[in-house]
């Protein structure tokens, strides 16, 4: 977050100084768009509450004020990160500009590869070659980081970096590899371009294969059904983790 920010929240919500309800959304919303920069997500309005120090319940007020006026977009999201159906679902919280530009850049991108590649065969085929790269490149940023932090297995990884992308996963049990992606950052423009979704397998497999020595230089299996539940679209993994040699059930 830019200092300019941080002086900016520190300012609003100073006791000594009580600020307007426009004062303190812009506030809100500056951060929201720091959050987008930062992970690609949007923000919960405990996570705002817990940020500006005040109570959620005030901070929805103000999140909802911000959706009413075009400014953020709100998202709902299920479970607690670790299995479908527990507790109330999540509403998350993300600029408006975020997700335009996001869609904007996904169908552009999309329509250039459809023009590029007309029959299905090779579309499908460039779509997973590209989120094989893709993959492959998030892979390798992990590994840039690991030393900076404790290492964790492949599922918990991948989940870890499948969160961060705004796919919010929550997985079938406790040490399953089998997923639901309860979110999608670009949900608006698949039905438009399905190979969204191709991509998207391609780049949980390029991951998987590069981040994982134990596959590495071999095929992961890798299962995508999208939007197949009212959970989300089910994902399967199969040897994602470095400690089991099982194959994932579903």
């Amino acid at each position: 977050m830019s200092q300019e920010i941080q002086a900016r929240k520190r300012r609003d919500l100073t006791p000594s100084r009580r600020r307007s309800g426009e004062e303190i959304r812009s506030a809100i919303l500056d951060y929201l768009h720091t959050s987008a920069e930062r992970t690609g997500t949007g923000l919960t309005a405990q996570q705002i509450g817990a940020a500006f120090g005040i109570h959620p319940t005030t901070a929805r007020f103000h999140l909802e004020h911000l959706v009413k006026q075009g400014e953020a977009v709100r998202q709902t999201r299920d479970g607690d990160g670790q299995s479908v159906g527990r507790g109330r679902p999540a509403v998350i919280y993300s600029p408006t500009s975020m997700n335009h530009a996001r869609e904007d850049m996904i169908s552009s991108l999309c329509t250039a590869l459809e023009t590029a590649c007309p029959d299905t065969r090779s579309r499908n085929a460039a779509a997973l070659k590209a989120g094989l790269a893709w993959g492959r490149t998030l892979a390798q940023q992990r590994r840039e980081h690991a030393e900076k932090s404790a290492p964790s297995s492949m599922t918990q990884t991948l989940l870890d970096v499948l969160n961060t992308l705004g796919f919010a996963p929550v997985r079938t049990g406790s040490d399953s590899a089998s997923l639901y992606l309860t979110s999608c950052p670009f949900l608006d423009s698949v039905s438009s371009h399905p190979i969204i979704c191709t991509i998207h397998r391609g780049m949980v497999q390029g991951f998987v294969e590069s981040s994982n020595s134990a596959t590495r230089d071999r095929k992961a299996r890798v299962l995508l059904k999208p939007l197949t539940s009212p959970k989300g679209c089910f994902l399967k993994v199969a040897k994602a983790d470095n400690q089991s040699r099982k194959r994932v059930k579903q």
